[in-house]
């Protein structure tokens, strides 16, 4: 369970790019994004569909001049703020940093 919000919408490519990268990660890495997104490792108990409020990807637009703005995350919001980068290599690149240095909305 995914919401969409600030104009994007799963049918758009940088969505399928999204999630071919989240299914690309291995397990360390997706724990490590979904500590990212919602400041817990694991799956909920539940489910995803018993979170509150549900994971929700956000869209930052980007000006050509700002390709190199990290992901950032609101994890009391589950919210990912993901910038609206041109290619699936710099959206992996960016989003794989941001995980692995271990921040969220403090980079904001």
């Amino acid at each position: 369970v995914m919401l969409y919000s600030g104009g994007y919408h799963p049918s758009q490519p940088i969505m399928q790019w999204f999630w071919e990268v989240i299914g690309d990660m291995n397990a360390e890495q997706q724990r490590k994004f979904l500590k990212f997104m919602t400041s817990c490792s694991r799956q909920p108990l539940l489910g995803f569909r018993a979170l509150v409020p549900l994971p929700c990807v956000q869209q930052i637009r980007l000006r050509d001049d700002e390709q190199n703005k990290l992901p950032t995350s609101s994890t009391c919001m589950n919210l990912l703020k993901l910038p609206n980068y041109k290619s699936k290599e710099v959206l992996k690149a960016k989003l794989l940093y941001a995980i692995e240095a271990g921040a969220g909305f403090e980079l904001s």
